[in-house]
C-alpha cells in the first residue's frame, strides 16, 4: 500500500444495495414497485404459500426464515426454503421488468458516464463497484457506456464481452447474479422476464449467513477486500443500510479500514448516499467504522438541504441516488472540473442541462 501523490485523483469505490435498484424504479416512475425485502415479504410468502404451510402467526423476516428452515435438517422445511428462494427470484424479476429498468437502468448508466468524463477523471477515478444485489443492472450499464463488463472472473462472452480493469471498472457482485449460470466457463446471459428459475444460477439467496466459501464467491470476496484496501480513498454506500443481515459486509469494511490505518495511519472515508434517518442509524449502530460522512454533510454540492425538515425538501431529494448524481455533476461543472461538451446523453437527461 504505497502512499500516493497529493494531487492524484481520488480513488472511488461504490457499495451498492437494494435501495439503489429501488431508486432506479422510483426514477422511472409509473407507480409503486416494491424491490426492498421488507416490502416484498408478504408477496413472497403468498407466492410460495409458506405462510399457510407453516401457519405463521405474523409476517417474518424472510432472510431469517430461509436461514432457519434451511438449517432444520428436515427435508420438508428445506423444500419450503427452496420455494421461498424461487418466489423471491420471480417477484424481483417481475418487478424489474414491470418498471422497465432491466435494459435501461438510467441512474447506473449516469454514474458510469459521470466517471467516464475525461476532465472529471483528473478529480476522481472509479476503481470499482461492489454490489450486494442479484440483478444485473450495473452489468447492463457498464456495457452501455464502455462496451464491456469486468466481473473479476472469466466467463462465456457470447452475450456480454469481457473487458480488463484498464478498459472498464470492475463490478464485484458478492452474492452472485440472476444472470450467471454454473458452467465452464461461467455463462453470463441476458436477464429477461421470461427466464425461468434455474437451479444452476450462481447466486447466494437471501439468508442471514451468506457463505462465500465456493467459487466464484470466495474469489469475489477477496477481490472486494483488495479493492478497498489498495484502491479506495472514498467508499460511497448507495442504498444499503448495513443491517444485521449484512454482517459479512460490515466485517469486510472494518477489516479493510483498520488494515489501512495499521499501515498508513489513515483510512478511506465512507460517504452515505441515503436518507438522513438511515445515515443516523449507521453512524449510531456501527460507530466502530471510521470517517463516516452522512449525505447532509457532503460538500461537493448543496447537500446541506438534507438537514432541513423533510416537509421542506424539494421532490427530487426523496431519491438520494438521483439527487446526488445530479447535484454532484452540476457542482463539478460549476467548478470547471467536468467537461460539459462530453457529457453522456443519459447523464445529460438526469441533470437537465
Amino acid at each position: 500500500m504505497k502512499n500516493r501523490k497529493a494531487n492524484s485523483p481520488k480513488q472511488i469505490v461504490y457499495l451498492i444495495g437494494a435501495g439503489a435498484t429501488k431508486a432506479e424504479a422510483d426514477h422511472r416512475g409509473g407507480g409503486r414497485v416494491d424491490l426492498l425485502m421488507k416490502d416484498l415479504s408478504p408477496l413472497i410468502l403468498q407466492k410460495a404459500n409458506t405462510d399457510r404451510t407453516l401457519n405463521l402467526s405474523e409476517e417474518p423476516d424472510i432472510e431469517k426464515l430461509i436461514s432457519l428452515l434451511t438449517t432444520t435438517g428436515i427435508e420438508d422445511y428445506r423444500n419450503e426454503a427452496d420455494k421461498l428462494r424461487k418466489a423471491y427470484y420471480e417477484v424481483i424479476l417481475n418487478n424489474l421488468s414491470k418498471v422497465g429498468i432491466l435494459n435501461n437502468p438510467e441512474l447506473a448508466i449516469g454514474l458510469f458516464e459521470m466517471h467516464n468524463n475525461a476532465l472529471f477523471k483528473s478529480i476522481e477515478m472509479l476503481s470499482g463497484i461492489i454490489s450486494l444485489n442479484h440483478d444485473n443492472l450495473f452489468q447492463v450499464a457498464a456495457r452501455k457506456v464502455h462496451g464491456y463488463i469486468n466481473l473479476g472472473f472469466s466467463f462465456d462472452e457470447s452475450m456480454f464481452k469481457r473487458g480488463s480493469t484498464k478498459t472498464v471498472p470492475r463490478i464485484i457482485q458478492l452474492h452472485g447474479s440472476f444472470n450467471w449460470l454454473n458452467s465452464l466457463p461461467i455463462k453470463v446471459v441476458e436477464l429477461d422476464p421470461q427466464n425461468k428459475y434455474d437451479k444452476d444460477m450462481l447466486w447466494i439467496p437471501p439468508s442471514i449467513i451468506k457463505e462465500s466459501k465456493d467459487y466464484p464467491y470466495n474469489k469475489l470476496m477477496g477481490l472486494a477486500y483488495e479493492l478497498l484496501l489498495r484502491k479506495c480513498d472514498i467508499l460511497r454506500i448507495i442504498g444499503c443500510s448495513l443491517s444485521q443481515n449484512d454482517w459479512n459486509i460490515i466485517s469486510l469494511l472494518f477489516n479493510a479500514q483498520y488494515k489501512q490505518v495499521f499501515h498508513n495511519k489513515v483510512c478511506f472515508k465512507i460517504q452515505l448516499i441515503m436518507p438522513p434517518e438511515y445515515c443516523r442509524k449507521i453512524t449510531e449502530e456501527i460507530s466502530y467504522l471510521k470517517n463516516i460522512i452522512p449525505i447532509q454533510h457532503l460538500t461537493d454540492g448543496k447537500f446541506a438541504d438534507y438537514k432541513k425538515d423533510k416537509a421542506d425538501w424539494v421532490a427530487e431529494m426523496n431519491n438520494p441516488f438521483k439527487y446526488w448524481i445530479k447535484t454532484k455533476t452540476k457542482y463539478h461543472i460549476y467548478k470547471k472540473e467536468f467537461a460539459i461538451k462530453n457529457i453522456g446523453k443519459t447523464l445529460e437527461n438526469i441533470i437537465g442541462v
